[in-house]
């Protein structure tokens, strides 16, 4: 920077000196070449009066200083010339321009070079009449005085260039000096603020220019001291909660390695530092295999996987930063093996104590219809045995569901592949609801058909579950529509019905065990509360689809879909 600032100056100092010593020289030349003209025209004048007065006043002057003075008559022929002797045996000089302009009436100098004497010459010429003829006077002065006097003027001009040149230079060096000492002092204070100094420097100075960058660098240092503060602050908050996630949380970059992880996604796949590629850091080839196509597609997608028996939940998707940054790749991991193990553990209990109770109950059943065969109508001890008896078969329609959905958990039940017509399931349902739809006065409307493959007991019991509802549900003439259809390999069953329908708050939970929206009506209808948990298996058990739509005092709509062929 120093030396830049020294040859910059020292540059500029020479161009600058350069045209003022060429300017210098030309205004000297053209000051001097003015005075030669005037003092050749103010003695051209003189010697024209003398020879006016006496043509041959000049033969006896002996001193024309500097000055050539020639005299010329019409004809060209050099009568007199103060520099030769010789005069008459000159060339012609009618032809010289100086000369013609003079006895043209408008004389000029004229700067020629002059073979008689070898250099160049200024010449002006007058005309002047004598008792002997018209004459000329011309005057001649050389050229050369003026580089003469140039030459001086050089030696003082140069002498000065030195002196500016030298003072240039210190001047140079002074303001380069102070230059690098306030570029300094700034890349020492930024480098500070760089280093993490947020410190509010000191302004002692009385220059503008210095108070000005001082000011800033104060401004500028509070206000990365503040950033840096509300930075720090929130990325601790943001380390809290990424390490007390109970998820795992695993961050990886385009080429898969591993920009972040927290303390759950390295106790679920081992001890491994960030930086290390994800296939060195899960360890399962099929997963990191999995996870690299989804995060290569940049899709979004969770699926469940075992990775060192443990039962694992695993969400993918693609973090999208600004355009000049890759996109990031983030992972979150679900521990559910206890979930699922406690999930089992029900599961076996619901079916074991199923199972235990059908028997017993089979039993209380079948006593209490020989004990209401037995028993007159009349007698006091029939209303207790008839409640034990319709209690018993409730209790046994419980157990039998129990065990239904345990099977269908299970996958133990029957895996036929008949082709079920659904309309005759639809009938067949309709018809054991015969006399209940006959009570309420309810309309019943059925529409197309569809053919799934499957078995016709697990889609009754999923069909006849909807219709059901749709009919203990209802109003008293209300009605029931339902819809199938095939398309595209799928068939769709659609059960509209317009009766009491289901509150909002109510629709997330209606397909989970024993959940019942009015339990003093479920009891009136002999539901129990299992009817939508069977429809939800049976629907995940074929790989369909189930919606359930209502609306309070309007009615619901029920809407299932199933593949038409089943993989075998």
């Amino acid at each position: 920077m120093k030396k830049r600032i020294i040859l910059q100056s020292f540059i500029i100092s020479l161009v600058t000196a350069m045209v003022v010593f060429f300017s210098s020289i030309a205004t000297h030349y053209s000051v001097q070449e003015n005075r030669i003209k005037k003092e050749i025209q103010s003695d051209a004048a003189m010697f024209a009066g003398l020879t006016a007065a006496d043509s041959s006043a000049l033969e006896n002057i002996t001193d024309f200083g500097s000055a050539r003075v020639t005299v010329i008559d019409e004809n060209g022929k050099v009568l007199f010339d103060s520099g030769k002797s010789d005069s008459e045996n000159m060339d012609d000089h009618s032809k010289r321009e100086e000369v013609v302009a003079a006895l043209e009436g408008r004389p000029v100098v004229v700067k020629r070079h002059s073979d008689t004497l070898g250099k160049d010459m200024y010449y002006y010429a007058l005309a002047v009449d004598t008792d002997g003829g018209r004459v000329v006077v011309r005057v001649a002065e050389s050229a050369g005085d003026i580089w003469s006097f140039s030459c001086i003027a050089f030696i003082y001009v140069a002498v000065a260039l030195v002196v500016a040149f030298l003072l240039s230079y210190l001047l140079a060096k002074n303001l380069s000096d102070k230059v690098e000492a306030r570029l300094t002092d700034l890349r020492d204070a930024l480098r500070s603020t760089n280093n993490g100094d947020y410190e509010i420097r000191p302004c002692e100075t009385s220059d503008a220019l210095d108070f000005s960058i001082i000011s800033e660098l104060n401004e500028l240092a509070s206000m990365l001291r503040e950033n840096y503060s509300t930075l720090r602050k929130e990325k601790a908050k943001l380390d809290s909660v990424v390490y007390n996630m109970t998820q795992g949380l695993i961050v990886v970059d385009k080429n898969f390695n591993v920009v972040l992880r927290n303390g759950v996604a390295q106790q679920l796949t081992g001890k491994a530092k960030t930086g290390v590629n994800l296939i060195n850091m899960i360890d399962d080839e099929e997963l990191f295999e999995k996870l690299s196509g989804i995060l290569t597609k940049g899709e979004n997608e969770t699926f469940p996987y075992v990775y060192k028996e443990k039962d694992l939940v695993i969400n993918v998707f693609t973090l999208g930063l600004s355009d000049v940054e890759d996109d990031l790749g983030v992972i979150l991991i679900s521990d559910v093996t206890k979930e699922k193990e406690l999930a089992r553990q029900k599961s076996i209990f619901f079916a074991n104590a199923s199972h235990e109770l059908k028997t017993p109950l089979t039993s209380v059943q079948g006593l209490s219809e020989v004990l209401l065969s037995r028993t007159d109508e009349k007698s006091p001890d029939y209303k207790y045995i008839k409640r034990i008896h319709t209690e018993s078969v409730r209790l046994h329609n419980i157990v039998m569901d129990m065990l239904y959905i345990s099977r269908l958990e299970s996958r133990e039940v029957a895996r036929n592949h008949d082709n079920v017509r659904l309309s005759a399931v639809v009938n067949e349902s309709l018809q054991s609801y015969k006399e209940e739809i006959a009570a309420k006065e309810i309309a019943v409307k059925t529409e197309g058909d569809a053919c799934v493959e499957g078995d016709e007991h697990n889609l009754y019991e999923c069909i006849n579950n909807i219709v059901g509802n749709a009919v203990h549900y209802n109003k008293k003439g209300g009605s029931i529509n339902i819809n199938m259809s095939e398309k595209d390999g799928f068939a769709t069953i659609t059960v509209k019905d317009g009766g009491i329908g289901i509150a909002k708050e109510h629709l997330p939970y209606i397909c989970e065990r024993f959940y019942r929206v009015d339990k003093s009506r479920s009891k009136q209808t002999g539901g129990t509360g299992l009817g939508l948990s069977i429809v939800k298996h049976v629907v995940a058990l074929y790989g369909g689809s189930l919606n359930i739509a209502s609306e309070e005092d309007v009615g619901t709509t029920v809407t299932v879909t199933l593949p038409v062929r089943r993989e075998k």
